[in-house]
């Protein structure tokens, strides 16, 4: 809904940047309306394989707004972005329909693979061998869609390349949608198959957090950077998820937690990018604009992890949820990393010596206002974390 809101001054201003005829902005609030509505359907379905039909259409909505500036950048992210979620998701159908045909055939029931409430009870008929592969199928082909390593290579540029609030969309929630969806098969899994993935997280988890960390030295893009930093924080959750039942609680903290403060960093630097009609080398917007330098750069810090948002407590339960020392140091040399490299490249951007262009335009009130309700919000919950803790844990199957 904020990004619906975000997206009626901004994208006025977007169509005349990139010289777009002002009636395809009908088709832009279609998909993204469209987007959401997908979303939802996913989010309550019990099926497994309409799960994946309707994963699948987000990456089919969304793809046309990654491109909708129609510039050459653009246009080779949203064909970087269908590709590889294309072929990721060919492969978690595989993994789907698989389950489904040896539970088919140990119940002659064409029901009981389908639905989740079922598969669980069934799953354990199947090959330990057939299901294990089967699992690794689900979680390489959603975790492209989430953006993990090694398959996260389309999420840079569609991340940098897409209109802001569509970045926001891409980051919070339909990226999200990838590890809802190993959510929901995992959760219903037997403890011996679950306990034969925690190598596999714990690889994934690790990979992502130092790759995205490193990845955002040296960047000058600031939604570039940012996009990096989502790789980070998919990792945290893969992480987590190597260790049940605790970290999967703090996995879930985290997914939701990072869905709100990504969706309003890239808000707070969709502004910059409005105002100044860039997004990088951009040094002292703080002397033109305190309240939009103020956003941008505490939106960061929350992201980052730091007290009193809510993310600080998913960051830490995660630590806490690891119980090993060396992977807990790991855990946190890794974050640090990425907190150095991004908290010091937005505040070269906030305060650093004042180079800027003079500003191109002002910033309409209801931009300013969206993300920085939605800092308001993470800051809330992060006051009362009680009620978000409690949700998170009672989605814990035990």
């Amino acid at each position: 809904m904020m990004c619906l809101l975000y997206s009626y001054d901004y994208m006025e201003q977007y169509v005349e940047n990139f010289g777009l005829n002002k009636a395809t902005l009908k088709s832009y609030y279609s998909m993204l309306t469209i987007t959401f509505l997908t979303l939802y359907v996913m989010s309550i379905s019990n099926n497994a394989f309409i799960l994946w039909v309707f994963v699948e259409a987000t990456t089919l909505t969304t793809v046309l707004l990654v491109g909708y500036g129609r510039s050459e950048n653009s246009l080779e992210a949203s064909w970087k972005y269908i590709l590889l979620c294309v072929v990721g998701l060919t492969s978690a159908l595989y993994g789907t329909s698989l389950i489904y045909s040896y539970i088919f055939n140990v119940t002659g029931d064409p029901y009981k693979g389908l639905l989740f409430t079922s598969i669980g009870k069934y799953i354990s008929s199947v090959e330990y061998e057939t299901s294990t592969f089967a699992l690794l199928m689900i979680v390489i082909g959603y975790g492209v869609k989430a953006g993990i390593v090694p398959v996260h290579w389309w999420l840079p540029d569609a991340y940098s390349e897409a209109p802001s609030p569509i970045s926001a969309v891409l980051s919070s929630v339909v990226t999200g949608c990838g590890f809802y969806a190993i959510f929901r098969w995992f959760t219903i899994l037997s403890p011996p198959i679950y306990d034969s993935f925690k190598p596999v997280f714990l690889a994934i988890g690790i990979a992502s957090i130092f790759i995205g960390s490193l990845s955002i030295i040296g960047q000058t893009d600031l939604k570039r950077a940012l996009a990096y930093s989502s790789i980070t924080n998919m990792g945290i959750i893969a992480l987590a998820m190597a260790y049940p039942p605790l970290g999967i609680a703090y996995a879930i903290m985290h997914l939701f937690n990072h869905s709100l403060l990504k969706a309003t960093t890239f808000l707070a630097t969709g502004n910059l990018e409005h105002v100044y009609g860039r997004r990088n080398s951009l040094h002292g917007v703080i002397a033109d604009s305190p309240v939009l330098g103020f956003t941008a750069i505490a939106s960061v810090i929350a992201l980052e992890g730091s007290p009193p948002f809510s993310m600080f407590y998913s960051v830490l339960g995660v630590a806490l949820a690891i119980g090993d020392i060396a992977i807990t140091l790991i855990y946190l040399i890794g974050l640090f990393i990425g907190f150095i490299a991004l908290t010091y490249m937005f505040i070269e951007t906030i305060w650093g010596e004042k180079v800027n262009r003079n500003m191109k335009n002002k910033c309409p009130r209801l931009m300013v206002l969206t993300p920085l309700l939605l800092l308001t919000l993470t800051a809330i919950l992060g006051l009362y974390i009680s009620p978000l803790a409690n949700m998170c844990w009672r989605c814990v199957p035990r």
